[in-house]
């Protein structure tokens, strides 16, 4: 990167308490180009490095470097992770959709492959309304996994590092945001059990950024922009979203305060207002499905020893025995010593600039220890409004290791700032030392992701419903032409109700008649069902299937409704074709919404630049 004395640090509004609030050096020069340059190969280095283990050996269990280091595996592009739990959950929850696009040429809006039938985009764990499914459709499922966790790594080391400089730090402190928080085992072990969904937290360092440029430009489109990654923190999973949320909040107020201004919350305002508008094709069937399925995950809490396990312990491996009520990799984020001492130094040597990030990573650390009583903050977050689908306790200590993170990049800043030369260098080699040991403690645990995969069991041309004593693999079993009825304890899921398997006693095939007639089933796809009817008197056609609103009547005679649970229409006597499609509630209007949002950002940024470009002609030809 370019030396700290390449670029002036950058100043900017200083509060009344001495406080720099934002950087106010020119957009034009902010960034040197060849700084811009050598961030972007920095951050593609970076994510190769972390990821390398990813390519190798599974088989070589156990913390530590191993004989798996030198054994890249190439299967690994070939190969379906299908072999069980989150990582053949997720596997599928990306297949559905590449499938569905790819081979039925429709919107992934229904998953008829899990839970006897579910929705794909009201799936809070999905990704679908995200540009990184282009990656599947241009170079297919596992490679296009492959590149979406890599790019997300890159991404996020980027986005710190421009958060970091939008604080004003130099760039050797920057960097050490953008070292620490990607290197953590938070990160790794998430990858590792398949956990997709923590991809999107790349974008929060950008979203903060975005924030502060706003602020110190005065250009609206930046927030409006900030507000499209924050919807996409939704979109591609559904943990981004709240952290993000909380840590907008922090610096909005914090910079309102310390700065007397107003402009902060607008701002952060501006964002929120425009995340929800994004996201609203995702949003409003997801809240549908939270509401009709809610999710309890239960009491959750960690002890300080589980703490002192789970944040300092150098056995961050996957294998770990638990340390609380659920896997060790819920809970664990190595604090890598190098780092610690420049989150303390950052934290008693900046006290001024470290003050909202101690307090957020006090909150967020109480949030992380879950549910010690019952006035803590997670049982207090659960009386919101699907506040029981919070999830684990373990989850917040990504917001509280990324203000770690912050207050480390303060304490290299401050050793920069020494007069002598040692300081510099001091903070150098704390931040190669900490990336060292992040990566030998925490970067091997990639290399799980990748498992042999399950026994498939046999195809069928059409499709029909399966029963598997053993809930995964659901990917082998979608890829095999059926839907999975067992599918509980594999993310989030929903009552199969009465739908059954065909090699389930009183199985009456994937659809049926309730009365005397014949059916024919002439199209099968994820969103569309086409049957022809032949009945003597009124009768229901039932599809094995789970109900669910969204199901309507698209050509044929008949009124759609629940017969003990499964897909139902009620038919009169005669020959006719029936056609069942499943849109989700709203989602017209939640498209023209999001793309009304869109709109405004082209049109704000146009605005907002050409009248910079009129400003500076004015200025030229005065």
């Amino acid at each position: 990167m370019a030396t700290d004395n390449s670029l002036a640090k950058a100043t900017g509004p200083i509060s009344k308490t001495g406080i720099v609030l934002w950087s106010s050096t020119p957009p034009e020069i902010y960034f040197a180009r060849k700084e811009t340059k050598q961030l972007a190969l920095l951050s593609l280095a970076f994510a190769f490095v972390f990821l390398y283990p990813i390519l190798c050996d599974s088989a070589v269990t156990g913390p530590g470097l191993g004989a798996w280091i030198l054994r890249p595996q190439l299967s690994h592009f070939t190969g379906i992770p299908s072999d069980g739990a989150d990582r053949d959950m997720f596997t599928q929850l990306r297949w559905v959709p590449y499938y569905t696009l790819t081979h039925f040429h429709q919107l992934p809006f229904w998953n008829p492959y899990k839970c006897g039938g579910m929705p794909m985009l009201g799936n809070p764990e999905s990704a679908v309304v995200t540009p990184f499914l282009l990656l599947y459709l241009v170079f297919g499922l596992i490679p296009g996994m492959l590149l979406e966790i890599y790019l997300h790594v890159a991404i996020m080391f980027a986005g710190c590092y421009l958060f970091g400089r939008e604080l004003g730090l130099v760039p050797r402190a920057a960097m050490v945001l953008a070292a620490m928080f990607p290197s953590s085992s938070w990160l790794s072990l998430h990858i590792a059990v398949g956990h997709l969904n923590f991809l999107s937290i790349a974008y929060i360092p950008w979203i903060l950024a975005l924030l502060l440029i706003s602020c110190r430009l005065r250009r609206w489109h930046l927030a409006i922009l900030g507000g499209l990654l924050c919807g996409l923190t939704l979109t591609e999973g559904n943990y981004g979203f709240v952290f993000a949320a909380m840590l907008v909040a922090i610096v909005a107020v914090w910079y309102a305060m310390v700065g007397l201004s107003i402009r902060p919350v607008l701002v952060a305002s501006v964002i929120g207002i425009f995340a929800i508008a994004f996201s609203l094709p995702k949003l409003v069937p997801t809240a549908e499905l939270l509401k009709i399925n809610p999710r309890d995950w239960g009491i959750s809490y960690l002890t300080w020893h589980g703490i002192l396990i789970s944040l300092f312990s150098r056995d961050q491996d996957l294998g770990h025995p638990l340390v609380a009520s659920f896997f060790f990799s819920e809970y664990a984020c190595y604090l890598s010593p190098p780092f610690v001492l420049l989150s303390l130094i950052g934290t008693f040597g900046y006290m001024r600039k470290s003050f909202p990030w101690v307090l957020g990573a006090i909150f967020f650390f109480f949030l992380y220890r879950g549910d010690i009583g019952p006035d803590s903050p997670t049982m207090l977050l659960r009386q919101l409004p699907l506040g029981g689908n919070i999830g684990l306790c373990g989850r917040w200590v990504i917001p509280l290791f990324f203000c770690l993170s912050v207050l480390a990049a303060l304490g290299a800043e401050v050793l920069c700032e020494r007069p002598r030369e040692w300081g510099r260098r001091l903070a150098g080699i704390l931040l190669v030392l900490g990336v060292a040991d992040s990566w030998v403690v925490c970067a091997p645990n990639y290399r799980y992701l990748f498992q042999p995969a399950m026994p498939r069991p046999e195809a069928f041309v059409t499709f029909r419903q399966y029963w598997s004593a053993f809930p995964v693999p659901l990917t082998s079993i979608a890829m095999a032409g059926m839907g999975s009825t067992n599918c509980g304890g594999v993310g989030y899921t929903v009552p199969r109700g009465a739908v059954l398997g065909y090699n389930e006693q009183g199985y009456r095939g994937d659809y049926y008649l309730l009365d005397a007639g014949n059916v024919t089933e002439t199209l099968w796809t994820p969103n569309q069902l086409s049957y022809e009817v032949s009945a003597n008197e009124p009768t229901s056609l039932v599809i094995n299937q789970t109900m669910y609103p969204g199901w309507h009547l698209a050509h044929g005679d008949g009124l759609v409704y629940p017969e003990n649970g499964l897909i139902a229409v009620r038919v009169p006597s005669g020959r006719q074709n029936i056609e069942l499609v499943y849109t989700p509630h709203h989602i017209i209007a939640a498209s023209v919404i999001a793309l009304f949002a869109v709109t405004m950002l082209i049109v704000v940024w146009w605005m907002e630049m050409r009248s910079i470009r009129k400003t500076h002609s004015e200025l030229k030809t005065s």
